[in-house]
Parts: structure tokens; C-alpha cells; sequence
């Protein structure tokens, strides 16, 4: 049995939870007292590896969300044992969608692009909200949860002589949200309660909503809040920005090479401390053979790895592997809406054909869970129980309960068998078999399905988008419940027949858009409410929904991810180096 935790095993907190914002007592027009940050957690010691797929930890569920801090938080302070200089080199595992971040387009993105680009509020590696790493010192909530007034950091200076941050450009960053043109797939879903960013003097920003949304905040976490230079962005605008940004990481970006490598010099006026490396190099290496080798013998400092990498990463001296487990699912998207995928039989009988130990161990190697929940594991405190659904009549392993659902929707349809299906796929070694396993499966069942093969996640969501195909075989990195929206709500560009899709062949039929009201309903209920115990009914009863209507994705396998260090050469790994949303910081690690 495969070692899954390796040297050391991160701990998964969702301690911020839902609304992570603010207390229902703070959402008033008082300020509240200041609070100190709370201590750097403990170093984590070696951890036995376990002998059975990780579960994700079980959580009480958060009673308070952490208060706004009034207080200046210093920045967090240098390693002491870092040392400064030289290259370090960084393995990344398939085609960049944008090094800017903000037009980025997939979950693994962040571990390239928050080398050089900074968000207004950052997670922690405990999973809250660190002043001390974030250009928003503290946040205050007011006007009963309809305002948020965020307080900048004097003296952020951005990257390549283009002076300090100020309220304008970050409320000008902010404000990209409305703008559909600026990059952000999901930012206008994501922040559609927001209705205006303004800035109120140089260093303070209000955000204003309505309806308030709850979860405000830890929205921001992500790239939707990186802080570009207004100046810049409008003079060489959104698409020559993704390869030649400015921002106020430890980094500034000199080079990519799309497909190839990224090239970060670093920044001399960073607000934190003196990055620790002169460059950093990202290096595009899709084999993975290939990029566990200059990981083993150090041509690479730190490594993305996956499933086939890990028996022999773990068995090196020379590197130490990280894991982080509940940050999201693995299996596929598909347009319901398009025939014959709007019959719901059909997608029971897809769903019943595959058999998902058999992936699991084949792709995989055991590194992933097979979901017996929806988006969140059932020990999570929003996580749901659906063995009934995953193992009872509904979805449960059976080629001929599926071969005979096949054949009753092409009789009542008048379809001829095999029925056809069409769909998109990534260019790295698990995606690719991982769709070859659904078209082996479904051949089975009298489904024959072809894909396309794409670079990253951007492409395969513009041939979604063309509203002509079925089947994306994806994954996601969900933290968080309020992340449900980018699939299941109908604002989100991710619900295909309920957004892009709509008008052009593809539209819910009456019942298929009932059922999109009362996700819809669900979500406005879950996001304008300050009290946790509401929001985790409301959003376990939108994941039991979406998963016995098979509704949107399916989370076959819950996710783990992994990192690398060779530790020879690479300081930063002596305690895990994944924050809280389960990816590195580039700008942590150092050379020896």
C-alpha cells in the first residue's frame, strides 16, 4: 500500500469557515476593539505515513468569525535561518494560462503566479486571514454587513519603479469585477452581490454590497483581489498584462515563455523583507518522470508531484514530500442541458458504469479518496453522508443496471446505440488517462465518447464555451463551500446551461431550471446569513441536491496535493510549506 502522507502531513483547519468575516455582533457601524493576530502556528513534527488513503480531519464547526484588526499588523519577518541569492528553480506541470494571476484560469495556477502578485487579504497556513502577509492590515464590517472598510498598508511599493500602492489602484483592481473583458472568468459571479469599490482616502478601501454577502473576505483569499498598478494595466491593457505585469509580490515577472518557462527577477523595495532569491524559474516539465528526475538530483529546488511520483519521492533522502488533503475534488463537468446529457438516466447509467476503486488505484495509486459525500468529505462539518446515493440504487457501481438505463433513454428518444458523446481533456499524464478510463467504461454501456486533447484549463473552458460538447474531465481546488457557486449557481460561467450555454442549444428545460431556482434560492440564503449553523444546512442541502440530480460536476475522488522540496539545496521545507488553501508561496523558499 502506497505511503500517502510521506515525511510529515499537513493539517487541514477550515477554521475561517463561512463567514470568516465577522461576528454577527460586528456588523454594525461601530468599530470593534482591536484584537491581536493571532501566534504563527506550532512547527509540525514527522508524522508516521499512514497505510490507507488520508481522510480529511474532522472539524467542529466554527461558532465566531474572526473580528477585524484595528491595530497596524507588522509584516510577517524574514526566516532567520533564510539565506539570500541565487535561482531558484521551480517545476510546474503543464502550459501557464497567465502569470498575472488575476486572468489565470485554473486551481493549480497559484503555484506559479503568487511568486510576484499579492492578494488585498491572504490565508495563512492555519487557513485565516494573516494581517501580517496581507496589503490590507485590518478590515472593519459596518452598516449591518453591507459595507466592508478595508485598511491598506502605507509604503507597499509595486514592482519596476511604478511607485506606492494606494487606494486607487486597489479599488481600480477591485473594481475589474464588473468589467467582463478584464480577465476574471469568475469574478463577476463570485462578487455579484458587490455593487461598488470606492476609495475613500489613500489608504482606505469600502467595498459595498447588496444584498451583504457573509463570505465577502474569504472570497477575496484568491486571485479575484490581487492588487495590480492602475497606471500600467490601462496603458498596456488586460492581454499583453498576462505576460508583463505589475504588482507587489517578492517577484516581478521578465519572461514567459508560454509553455516553456516563467522568469521572475526579484523585487528590491518589497514591503515584507529582501526576497531570498536573486530569479526564480519556473519550469514547464508535463513528464512526470522527467520532472521527478531534476527533482531527485536537484536541477529543480521545490516540485509540484503527482500520483506516479510519489512511491519514488518518498523513498529519496534528498526529498522531503508535503501533502494537504481537503482542497477539493477530481472527476468531470458536463453540460446537462446538451442532449442526450439532459435526461437524467443517462447520467446515472455514466455515473454506474465507472468503477471508482478501480480508477483510483489505476490513475492514482490510492493517493485520492473515492467520495462518498459530494463536494466535501462527510467528516467535514459541511460535508454531507451520501452512501445511500453513491452505494444504493441511484449511482452505484452496476454495468448492467447502466447498460440498461442506456437503453432505455436511446429507446424512448429513438436514438440509435451507441449513443454519441463528445469531450475536452488536458495534455498531462493523469487527465489523459483518466479519460480514457471514462471512455472504456462508458463503451461498456453502449456510450461511445471521444475528446479532444487541450494544454490547460482555460482552453478546455473555451471549447465548453462553445456550448458543442459534453464532457470536460476536471477537478477543483473547493476550501470552502461559497466555491459551490462557480459550478451550481446560474451567474457562474461554470453552469453551462444555465449561463453560456443557454441561449444557444443548450437551456435547462422547465423542471432542469426549477431545480436551478432552488440551488439559486439556497445560495442567496447560505451567503446573506452571519450565522455558521445556517450556512452549513443551507449548503449541505444544496450538495445533496446537486448530487442525487447529478447536477453540473461530479466529485468522483476527493483531492490531495503534494509538493517536493529537494532539501540539500532548498530551504523553507522544515515545516510544511502549503497555506491554507493547499499551495506553496514561492517566495518561502531559499537556497542553501
Amino acid at each position: 500500500m502506497l505511503n500517502l502522507s510521506i515525511r510529515r502531513s499537513a493539517t487541514f483547519l477550515i477554521l475561517l469557515l463561512l463567514p470568516a468575516l465577522v461576528l454577527a455582533a460586528a456588523c454594525s457601524s461601530a468599530e470593534p476593539a482591536p484584537e491581536a493576530p493571532a501566534p504563527p502556528a506550532a512547527p509540525q513534527q514527522p508524522a508516521p505515513a499512514p497505510t490507507t488513503p488520508p481522510a480529511a480531519p474532522a472539524q467542529a464547526a466554527p461558532t465566531a468569525a474572526p473580528e477585524a484588526m484595528a491595530d497596524i499588523t507588522p509584516p510577517r519577518p524574514a526566516d532567520p535561518n533564510a539565506q539570500t541569492g541565487g535561482v531558484l528553480n521551480v517545476a510546474y506541470f503543464r502550459k501557464a494560462s497567465s502569470p498575472d494571476g488575476y486572468q489565470a484560469g485554473g486551481t493549480f495556477d497559484r503555484m506559479y503566479f503568487f511568486t510576484g502578485n499579492e492578494v488585498l487579504v491572504a490565508i495563512g497556513k492555519d487557513s485565516v486571514y494573516d494581517p501580517s502577509e496581507s496589503l490590507a492590515y485590518s478590515f472593519e464590517v459596518e452598516d449591518g454587513g453591507s459595507r466592508v472598510r478595508f485598511n491598506l498598508r502605507e509604503g507597499v511599493q509595486f514592482q519596476g519603479g511604478f511607485g506606492e500602492m494606494t487606494s486607487e489602484d486597489v479599488s481600480f483592481s477591485l473594481n475589474r469585477w464588473f468589467d467582463k473583458e478584464s480577465g476574471c472568468r469568475g469574478c463577476p459571479s463570485t462578487f455579484r452581490s458587490v455593487t461598488e469599490v470606492n476609495a475613500v482616502d489613500d489608504y482606505t478601501v469600502d467595498v459595498v454590497m447588496d444584498p451583504p454577502d457573509a463570505n465577502l473576505v474569504v472570497k477575496m483569499f484568491d486571485r479575484g483581489s490581487i492588487v495590480h498598478n492602475k497606471e500600467h494595466w490601462e496603458a498596456v491593457g488586460p492581454d499583453d498584462h498576462k505576460s508583463n505585469a505589475i504588482a507587489t509580490g517578492p517577484y516581478k515577472l521578465t519572461l514567459w515563455d508560454v509553455g516553456v518557462t516563467q522568469n521572475w527577477v526579484k523585487h528590491p523595495d518589497w514591503w515584507r523583507h529582501e526576497p531570498f532569491a536573486d530569479e526564480v524559474n519556473i519550469q514547464i516539465i508535463s513528464e512526470t518522470r522527467t520532472r521527478l528526475a531534476a527533482l531527485q538530483t536537484g536541477e529543480v529546488n521545490v516540485s509540484w508531484l503527482q500520483a506516479e511520483q510519489i512511491p519514488a519521492a518518498q523513498k529519496d533522502d534528498n526529498i522531503d514530500v508535503w501533502d494537504f488533503t481537503g482542497v477539493g475534488w477530481d472527476g468531470w463537468v458536463w453540460n446537462h442541458g446538451l442532449e442526450p446529457l439532459d435526461d437524467l438516466r443517462l447520467r446515472r447509467a455514466l455515473i454506474k458504469s465507472v468503477d471508482r476503486g478501480a480508477l483510483n488505484t489505476s490513475i492514482y495509486l490510492n493517493t485520492l479518496r473515492d467520495s462518498q459525500a459530494h463536494t466535501f468529505p462527510p467528516e467535514s462539518p459541511f460535508g454531507i453522508d451520501a452512501q445511500d446515493l453513491w452505494e444504493g440504487e441511484h449511482l452505484r457501481f452496476n454495468l448492467d443496471e447502466a447498460k440498461a438505463l442506456v437503453e432505455e433513454v436511446a429507446a424512448d428518444k429513438g436514438l440509435d446505440l451507441p449513443l454519441q458523446l463528445t469531450g475536452v481533456c488536458e495534455r498531462r499524464p493523469d487527465r489523459q488517462q483518466f479519460c480514457e478510463f471514462l471512455q472504456g467504461s462508458w463503451a461498456e454501456i453502449g456510450v461511445n465518447f471521444e475528446f479532444q486533447i487541450v494544454s490547460n484549463a482555460s482552453e478546455r473552458s473555451d471549447v465548453m464555451e462553445q456550448c458543442q460538447t459534453h464532457v470536460t474531465q476536471t477537478g477543483s481546488g473547493m476550501l470552502l463551500p461559497w466555491y459551490m457557486e462557480g459550478s451550481l449557481h446560474s451567474s457562474s460561467n461554470g453552469n453551462y446551461p444555465a449561463k453560456i450555454c443557454k441561449d444557444q442549444g443548450s437551456a435547462l428545460d422547465a423542471d432542469g431550471q426549477a431545480l436551478q431556482d432552488q440551488l439559486d434560492e439556497l445560495f442567496a440564503e447560505a451567503s446573506q446569513s452571519f450565522d455558521s449553523a445556517v450556512q452549513i444546512d443551507k449548503y449541505k442541502q444544496i450538495q445533496r441536491i446537486a448530487l442525487e440530480n447529478l447536477y453540473t460536476y461530479i466529485p468522483a475522488m476527493l483531492r490531495v496535493n503534494y509538493v517536493g522540496c529537494h532539501t540539500p539545496t532548498t530551504g523553507g521545507c522544515e515545516t510544511n510549506p502549503m497555506r491554507g488553501d493547499g499551495f506553496v508561496r514561492n517566495g518561502d523558499f531559499w537556497l542553501k
